[in-house]
């Protein structure tokens, strides 16, 4: 199958439809036997490992064609990964939720996905996983026209791939690259990394991949007005999809050939590249390239002039882009379908098609489709003689198209701004707007300097070409000559020895200068991710003492709120039948815990910023303890306990006061919260020669193993005292984290329902 050639060619106006199908969406009766397939694998699998990666595969097989049972698997596998410890399926999992977004345009719920997978993969230390979703990412953002971002992620994601010798990673990576380059009108740079990105690949491994590289490079000769070239490379892109016999490629490689025949005018040869694409699209039941290669048609019609006729195939081919619910392609039929109504004169129906289509294109981020509608709108207004519209659409059409340097469009948009001001007698703003105009387009496809470049670009590659293999020649040459010649042997053997030697120590060098870069480029890494996880720590403690903050201080506040009020109406109605003396206490009990909440609250936020302000001094235990118990002395009264001091006047250690006696109210005071009404409590103190053991024993509730093992392991873990008393779980994390700052150790011993002993063990000099 051979392309036509180009008859005639001339600057056409009708737009470039060259996309790039990352996702292949199959018919209903072709997705089902592999799905099958998995699913009874699956029925008799137990391994769990198996399991999730068999769910997995079911998910990703069926995430455009049926995304409810995508997402049914998508759960059970998380469900089955956190069950199991599968870090690396969990982040699986989250991988192919975002492509899911990103198929359906919900870019921003995308992006989301794709950082959870990062997390995981990045836990899990699965290198590949991580980097294949950083280029995932970067697609999004391409999508969404912000290309620093996309090229930032495509960069890191190359290095990687070339790094490790992973050719196909690293070709995808660079046909994006290209993608980039093109839409900045940066062609010569995107022509390099186009054909980087074939001469990577292995011809007879990855033959799909080289067939894209050729599209992706007819692409941009496109945009340069060579169409030729642009033939040239489809033709061997169509060749390559004959060989594998992929009816989907062949379609493809017919509809860019299409295009290009558009572009030429050669309206009759695009009719039939469509056609013959559209019969195959039809063949392999693919709805995405049958409502493009109809949509094709219907626009090619249009530009012949039989304007019903192109109507009918553009909705037709609409209809099926609804069905299939992508956003992004939904909003690029109401331009098409508006540019038709334009022709025909329905301006009003044409800018009512260019205003639904304008949301969505905010929506998804499609700065490139929102400059279409407006300059579609522009050009609707100017037919209308509504210029001052016309202008405001242009306007808006250029700043958009300025952000992401959208050469074509910018130059579109000067073209409509000189016909505006020339129809309103404005010649000097139309002059300024035909140089502007004039100066983007001669740089998109003036052939003196475009093509030009490129030409020089490719004879300089040519010329090194040459050179190595004059070279090579020269070095045959010599080799026969020197064998010919015994007397001169030795000499080229001791000149080979000294280059050899040389190149020895030059690859030693670059060896070790790549392995410090590398190391260097590590330790940096390694420091961003100490500070992401610091700065993720923090952010936890945020949240959880906003939420203590939120609950227990609101709650505490709004109960001494509360006893205010009641003691003030009291007061001014002169009743005496509520228990002023309970309700004071009651208020005086709620002012205390929220003193002891916020206390608490403040050590917790210094610990957790790493501010310890760690002051060791000599201190009076039987002092410091006596000073605590005066404290709770009220509360233990009102629950009739009992607290006794067993420790000797002469007791003395080296720590820090105020963390100590932090630690000896939050131990008394969970004593006092969880010890029946008349219980009693002991604080006793016993030293040897280079510990302190300090101890209270209380005879309350006790805990069970499992409340031990969640209190010594969740410091957000909290129960109810015996008087209901509430508490925010800090102050065991306080107790714990003092008590190691003193190099001290902690020691719980209890039972339910016969008390809990709380020791630590102090060094005498901390």
């Amino acid at each position: 199958m051979r392309i036509a050639p180009i008859i005639r060619c001339n600057k056409g106006t009708i737009g470039l439809l060259l996309q790039l199908l990352f996702i292949t969406v199959t018919a209903a009766a072709q997705e089902r036997f592999p799905t099958d397939s998995l699913r009874s694998e699956l029925e008799i699998q137990t391994v769990d490992s198996v399991r999730c990666r068999l769910m997995l595969e079911i998910a990703t097989a069926s995430k455009t064609t049926d995304t409810t049972s995508a997402l049914e698997f998508l759960d059970q596998a998380k469900a089955l990964a956190r069950e199991s410890g599968g870090i690396s399926c969990l982040g699986r999992a989250c991988e192919i939720r975002g492509e899911m977004h990103a198929y359906f345009g919900q870019y921003d719920m995308a992006i989301m996905e794709y950082d959870r997978a990062l997390a995981f993969y990045n836990e899990a230390d699965n290198d590949i996983g991580y980097y294949e979703t950083l280029k995932d990412k970067g697609n999004i953002h391409l999508f969404m026209a912000e290309y620093p971002q996309a090229m930032s992620y495509y960069e890191t994601a190359l290095d990687y791939y070339q790094r490790n010798g992973m050719v196909q990673g690293a070709s995808r990576c660079l046909n994006n690259m290209g993608i980039i380059y093109k839409n900045r009108g940066e062609y010569v740079e995107a022509l390099t990394v186009y054909e980087e990105s074939v001469n990577i690949i292995d011809r007879e491994e990855n033959p799909r991949e080289i067939a894209q590289g050729y599209i992706n490079m007819g692409n941009v000769f496109v945009y340069l007005g060579s169409y030729e070239q642009a033939l040239e490379y489809y033709e061997m892109a169509l060749e390559i999809a004959e060989s594998l016999a992929s009816k989907k490629d062949i379609a493809l490689c017919l509809m860019n050939a299409g295009v290009v025949q558009n572009k030429c005018s050669n309206f009759t040869e695009a009719d039939k590249f469509y056609r013959r694409a559209l019969k195959l699209a039809m063949e392999i039941g693919d709805p995405v390239l049958i409502s493009n290669s109809l949509i094709n048609i219907g626009t090619n019609y249009s530009e012949m002039g039989r304007l019903e006729e192109g109507l009918e195939q553009v909705v037709q081919g609409c209809d099926i882009k609804g069905e299939l619910g992508d956003e992004r392609t939904i909003s690029n039929c109401y331009i098409h379908l508006a540019g038709i109504r334009h022709k025909m004169k329905e301006y009003d129906r044409a800018i009512e098609l260019f205003m639904e289509a304008i949301p969505a294109k905010e929506a998804l981020g499609d700065q490139e489709g929102l400059i279409r509608c407006y300059l579609g709108l522009a050009r609707v207004n100017f037919d209308r003689k509504s210029y001052p519209v016309a202008n405001q659409m242009a306007d808006r059409a250029l700043e958009i198209a300025e952000e992401i340097n959208a050469l074509e469009h910018i130059a579109t948009g000067y073209g409509i701004k000189q016909k505006i001001a020339g129809s309103t007698g404005n010649y000097r703003s139309a002059y300024r707007y035909a140089m502007e105009f004039k100066k983007y387009d001669d740089s998109l496809v003036d052939e003196s300097t475009s093509k030009a470049v490129m030409e020089m670009e490719f004879r300089h590659r040519s010329k090194i070409l040459e050179r190595e293999n004059e070279n090579l020649r020269i070095q045959s040459g010599l080799t026969s000559e020197l064998m010919k010649k015994r007397n001169a042997f030795l000499y080229s053997i001791a000149g080979i020895a000294i280059l050899l030697g040389a190149g020895l120590l030059l690859g030693l060098y670059l060896l070790r200068k790549l392995r410090y870069t590398s190391f260097k480029l590590e330790e940096k890494n390694l420091v961003i991710t100490r500070q992401n996880l610091k700065l993720d720590a923090l952010n936890r403690t945020k949240d959880r003492m906003m939420s203590i903050i939120a609950h227990d201080l609101r709650g505490t506040i709004g109960n001494q709120l509360t006893a205010i009020d009641v003691l003030h109406r009291l007061e001014a109605s002169d009743k005496k039948e509520i228990n002023r003396k309970k309700l004071l206490g009651n208020l005086k009990h709620s002012a205390s815990y929220s003193l002891e909440l916020l206390e608490n609250l403040l050590h917790w936020s210094r610990l957790e910023e790493s501010d310890t302000f760690f002051h060791p001094e000599e201190i009076n235990l039987s002092v410091v303890v006596k000073s605590c118990i005066d404290l709770f002395d009220e509360t233990a009264r009102q629950k009739e306990i009992s607290i006794e001091l067993q420790i000797g006047e002469s007791v003395k250690l080296k720590a820090d006061k105020i963390m100590f006696e932090i630690i000896i109210r939050n131990l008394l005071s969970n004593s006092i919260k969880f010890s029946e009404r008349g219980g009693s409590i002991i604080l006793s103190a016993v030293e040897d020669e280079s510990l302190i053991h300090f101890e209270i024993a209380d005879q309350g509730v006790g805990m069970s193993a499992d409340q031990l093992d969640k209190i010594m392991n969740n410091g957000g873990y909290t129960m109810r005292g015996t008087a209901n008393e509430k508490g925010a779980g800090i102050g065991l994390v306080l107790i714990r984290e003092f008590t190691a700052i003193h190099n001290g150790e902690l020691t719980i011993e209890t039972e339910p329902e016969k008390g809990t002993r709380m020791m630590i063990a102090f060094a005498k000099q901390s």
